[in-house]
């Protein structure tokens, strides 16, 4: 499998080598994989290679697949319709591996769900279970986080991957997408806790948690101001005198507040760029004023081999990379995670987010935007709204 980014190896491992661990259908992984570093990153491309679509999928699945008898992985998903990896979590289970999903209710009307509910069970008290929130299971509107814990695959333990992506077809083969994986006792553990709250609906105030270069945040938050909008925060410890850059990708962008923050560091000299899909009205009305950032639409069509038709693909990601001057010093920075920049990514849905300083996985992001960007611009916009899938 070809490199996807600078910074992750390939989607077979994280850390070490997972040797001959089984896999979906009784494969096994490669017998000697490259050490990762400390963080690593992977993306999906839906109009590349097929491995580059399925570079999230499969990076997830050998995590899965490298777990040990007695690890536990458990899953905070919106969206979870792949049968591949339903198999996979069935044959850890079948190994001795525990495994517990929340997922949204929205996936009560997949064959998927159906599946491992019937496998699994839907009572919490089990070792292994799957339950799916109506309505948010901290928050009052979506289930809308993607990440995932292990205990314990291949050689590394308190193994975290926080990603953009549901686990469905559209999130391979129409959206683009990234997850950050990394090992993190400390963050590992917080992110448990907050597993906790949204299986047991209960209530679970708003998080920061910081471990070294990471900071872990668990929304929704509750607040009507903007200084309570974490990522508007974020923004204003933003300088623009080092002509710093700002690259922003959105699946969806409506908080006029987050607007007005990217359209300022434009103004005031900030390299700043958004691609997105989905635009509302007022925030389009900021950041199209005078002086503000450059902006591109990433819905477009492609023709896919594997389909024999043409598809549309579409930015999902949402992540903002930083390069130059923040809090007053020279620094590289991602953020990234599950939220749309909505009111209910803010305030009512299940998200979590990562701001990571890591000049390498800094790297990775910004390499990738500037692909999305370069695609993007090369392409017909479509335009029109696009629903979550």
């Amino acid at each position: 499998m070809r490199r996807v980014t600078a910074l992750a190896a390939g989607a077979a491992a994280f850390a070490g080598a997972l040797i001959a661990a089984p896999g979906a259908g009784g494969a096994t992984l490669p017998a000697a994989v490259r050490r990762q570093p400390s963080t690593s990153v992977v993306f999906n491309v839906p109009s590349g290679s097929v491995e580059e679509q399925n570079a999230i999928a499969s990076h997830i699945d050998a995590l899965a697949a490298g777990t040990p008898r007695g690890a536990l992985i458990r899953i905070a998903v919106y969206r979870f319709t792949s049968p591949a990896f339903a198999q996979t979590l069935l044959d850890a289970s079948e190994r001795g591996v525990r495994i517990q999903l929340v997922l949204d209710a929205s996936a009560r009307h997949s064959a998927t769900y159906r599946r491992l509910a019937a496998a699994l069970g839907t009572v919490r008290g089990g070792s292994s279970w799957v339950t799916a929130c109506n309505r948010g299971c901290v928050g009052d509107r979506l289930m809308h986080d993607k990440f995932f814990l292990f205990s314990r695959t291949g050689s590394e333990s308190d193994v975290i991957v926080q990603s953009s992506a549901n686990l469905t077809t559209t999130n391979r083969v129409n959206a683009w997408n990234n997850a950050v994986t990394f090992s993190d006792a400390r963050l590992y553990r917080a992110y448990g806790r907050y597993f906790a709250a949204l299986a047991a609906r209960r209530h679970y105030a708003y998080h920061a948690t910081r471990s070294g270069h990471r900071t872990l945040s668990t929304f929704p938050r509750a607040g009507r101001t903007q200084k309570s909008d974490t990522l508007y925060t974020q923004l204003g410890h933003v300088g623009c005198a080092a002509r710093t850059s700002v690259h922003v990708t959105a699946f969806s962008l409506t908080r006029a507040g987050v607007a007005r923050r990217l359209w300022s560091l434009a103004h005031q000299g900030c390299d700043v760029r958004v691609i997105y899909t989905n635009l509302g009205k007022g925030a389009r009305r900021i950041l199209r004023r005078k002086g503000g950032p450059r902006m591109l639409s990433s819905h477009y069509s492609y023709f896919d081999l594997s389909a024999g038709d043409e598809v549309e693909a579409y930015v999902h990601s949402k992540y903002v990379a930083i390069g130059g001057t923040y809090a007053g010093h020279g620094r590289r920075l991602v953020i990234t995670g599950s939220p749309n920049y909505t009111v209910s990514g803010l305030r009512h849905n299940d998200e979590a987010t990562l701001a990571i300083e890591d000049a390498s996985v800094y790297g990775a992001y910004e390499s990738n935007f500037l692909r999305l960007w370069r695609t993007v611009a090369n392409r017909l916009p479509l335009g029109g709204h696009v629903p979550e899938k």
